[in-house]
């Protein structure tokens, strides 16, 4: 990974990561309503609030630590414990990797570099490619994940 590339992302991740998340879980909860009952409403928040808060955040999270430390393997044990964990509340394959494809979607909309657009193409091939392996290694009939 091109490491100033990846610091330039980093720090277009964390300047857009607001508007990002609520774009991103607006998009989620209008694709996937079910997604509403799973959230622990809370009386200051909405649905997007919320969904950008629990989840569309800590993903922006993953990606900045992800490319700060120059490390795509700090993903795996974050997407293990959430493929270990989440499928429990109603969150699944789908909705997870709807997730990372439309943050990756809105970062590209970002005006970035060429450097920088290949480095997110690697980070989001990467998240794409374990969420893959993490699902087809702990479902026994491999229902809904691509091959």
């Amino acid at each position: 990974m091109d490491e100033v590339a990846a610091t330039q992302l980093a720090r277009r991740v964390e300047e857009h990561r607001q508007v990002i998340a609520e774009r991103v879980a607006t998009r989620l909860l209008r694709a996937f309503p079910e997604l509403t009952h799973t959230l622990r409403l809370e009386e200051n928040y909405g649905p997007v609030e919320r969904m950008a808060e629990v989840a569309v955040r800590p993903l922006s999270d993953l990606i900045r630590a992800m490319l700060l430390f120059d490390a795509l393997e700090i993903a795996e044990t974050e997407l293990r414990w959430a493929r270990g964990v989440l499928p429990r509340w109603g969150v699944s394959y789908e909705h997870t990797t709807a997730m990372i494809r439309w943050y990756f979607e809105e970062l590209n909309r970002l005006p970035l570099s060429s450097a920088e657009r290949t480095v997110a193409i690697e980070v989001e091939h990467h998240l794409l490619h374990l969420m893959v392996r993490l699902y087809r290694s702990n479902e026994p009939n491999h229902h809904n994940v691509p091959v």
